[in-house]
């Protein structure tokens, strides 16, 4: 054994696991895996252990459901409806059609690690230890047993699994719905008990209105996860919202943050036992057919009565310390109204 061997089998053995997610934004072109291998090799570097947890590239899971759409009398409406029964046997093809993204990422994604010199090894879903309900196209996550990437840690190598999987009761593949790599990753670093899970995305970190519609929202170093949570239930496409609650009622760390480090990253944190509502006034927007929900999530005692612009519909409703003020605005208006209630209200506020 060469000098110092033993000591770096014991590093790698013995380090804090961090989980990494690699959602298909930042995985557009097989390329893109380079630099994602890079901050994994990085992480290994410190002497973490990195347990990779990949999406399929950009765009592949939308062209395989338009495929599957194609051959369908309905033009796919059927397959449209989440959690189907694990009998149906259009969705159980689907389901096994979508896994192939992912699987393909996966083993590409293995395969730049060895060609760094860093073992490693591709699992699926269900190699990894992700158990659902027997559904398919959604199906629950029930239980993870990862006993197989344990094992592959304890050998000193890097899995990379493929999200938005598992293995359903009834003994078939199942997938996790939209946004399911985040679930992924969240149920996988909470079972090994990570010291965090890392969710790569290519708009980096978390910001308090989605930047394509209001160009002047803020980065927001810290949020708040059941802040965050009903901001993804009310449309924001940040994290899922799920994902969120699982990392909250296990008390993981859990960071939002893009491929270059000196972009930023968004920490969410669970709320402190004795504190208030941490954190500011952030925006999501739903677009429905024909109107859009614009709503906004803050402390209860810093809302307004009503959002600042015209609207076909208005509400709000308060959970958990936090108040949701929402109004439908046909879809035209959305990018508009979106900035005149940032402008009005949230351009101002201190930021956490």
């Amino acid at each position: 054994m060469l000098p110092g061997a033993a000591s770096q089998s014991s590093s790698l053995a013995d380090g804090p696991i961090v989980v990494d997610k690699f959602g298909g934004s930042v995985l557009r072109r097989a390329e893109d895996i380079a630099a994602a291998v890079a901050a994994v090799a990085e992480q290994r570097a410190s002497g973490m252990r990195p347990v990779v947890v990949v999406s399929a590239f950009e765009g592949v899971t939308d062209a395989i459901l338009t495929a599957a759409s194609a051959l369908l009398p309905d033009g796919g409406a059927r397959l449209r409806a989440p959690r189907q029964d694990a009998g149906e046997p259009m969705a159980r093809e689907t389901d096994r059609a979508l896994a192939t993204g992912e699987a393909l990422s996966a083993a590409l994604f293995a395969l730049g690690l060895e060609a760094r010199g860093i073992p490693a090894r591709s699992f699926s879903g269900a190699e990894a230890g992700i158990r659902t309900a027997a559904a398919h196209l959604g199906a629950e996550v029930r239980r993870v047993a990862p006993r197989r990437l344990r094992q592959a840690l304890s050998a000193g190598l890097v899995p990379v699994v493929t999200g938005f999987q598992g293995i359903g009761a009834h003994g078939e593949l199942t997938t996790l719905g939209r946004g399911g790599t985040d679930l992924s990753a969240v149920v996988l670093a909470a079972a090994l008990r990570a010291d965090r899970c890392e969710l790569f995305k290519d708009t980096g970190g978390v910001m308090e209105a989605d930047p394509h519609l209001v160009p002047a929202a803020r980065f927001l170093s810290v949020v708040d996860a059941i802040q965050l949570e009903l901001l993804a239930e009310l449309g924001a496409e940040v994290v899922h919202p799920v994902a969120v609650r699982r990392a909250r009622r296990a008390r993981l760390r859990l960071v939002v943050r893009a491929l270059a480090a000196e972009r930023g990253m968004t920490e969410v944190r669970p709320r402190a036992r004795r504190g208030g509502v941490p954190g500011g006034l952030m925006l999501a927007v739903d677009r429905k057919e024909r109107f859009a929900r614009i709503s906004l999530v803050g402390r209860a005692a810093e809302m307004p009565d009503l959002l600042p612009v015209p609207a076909h519909g208005a509400g709000s409703f308060d959970e958990s310390g936090l108040r949701v003020v929402w109004a439908d605005v046909p879809l035209p208006q959305v990018a508009a109204a979106a900035q005149a209630i940032h402008a009005a209200l949230m351009e101002g506020q201190a930021l956490p």
